[in-house]
């Protein structure tokens, strides 16, 4: 038996991330467990804005990104060296398209970090079945799965189940984060207000997003 009454219900506590910022105003108050869809068309910031999503979340926990579609690559170098993740060095890490049975291995070894981000759900390819496993297996784990997209919607049968399974989800276009998220915020997260030149580093973002 599982049931809880109201009182006991109403006073349980829940583990949660304190986000604060334009991160407070897209997510809410997320719990640190949620499970978050990212999906777009190519070339439109998906990556981007995990990218700087894995460093801000790097500040409450250690972050395992397993790049599946780009791999270790100059494009993703490029990626870090814009939003200067040398300041979560030690905290993020990154998975050179590791398969999903290199991930749940990862994932099952101690000290293992605590939020997972897939990119991509169509690389890596994903079911629903194997998503619905990792959540059971990994409950106070979170887990962000980026997926491509088709009509404004995730692409493919798996997507578009998984997307029923998260808490949070985002579609990006044209740089920006449109999010439906269950923990409140839900206001659109601006990933480039302009796009950097070559090398940029992009902490002019920092101080246009503390000012909004």
């Amino acid at each position: 038996m599982r049931a809880i009454g109201i009182n006991d219900f109403l006073n349980r506590k829940f583990d949660t991330f304190n986000f604060t910022g334009p991160w407070a105003a897209t997510f809410g108050q997320p719990e640190r467990n949620m499970r978050v869809i990212v999906y777009g068309r190519p070339g439109q910031g998906k990556t981007e804005f995990c990218i700087q999503l894995a460093k801000y979340m790097a500040g409450f926990t250690k972050v395992y990104y397993n790049s599946f579609e780009q791999g270790i690559s100059k494009t993703l170098q490029d990626a870090l060296v814009r939003n200067n993740m040398m300041e979560v060095n030690g905290k993020c890490i990154f998975g050179d398209q590791e398969t999903y049975s290199e991930m749940t291995e990862r994932l099952n070894s101690k000290n293992a970090p605590q939020v997972v981000i897939i990119d991509s759900r169509d690389y890596i390819n994903l079911t629903a079945a194997q998503f619905k496993t990792l959540i059971d297996n990994n409950p106070r784990k979170c887990f962000i799965i980026v997926c491509w997209e088709s009509g404004g919607k995730p692409r493919g049968e798996f997507a578009k189940q998984i997307e029923f399974m998260c808490d949070v989800k985002i579609r990006v276009s044209n740089f920006t984060a449109y999010p439906r998220s269950r923990f409140g915020g839900n206001q659109n997260f601006i990933i480039w207000s302009r796009k950097p030149k070559a090398g940029e580093q992009l902490t002019f973002l920092k101080d246009e997003k503390a000012d909004a």
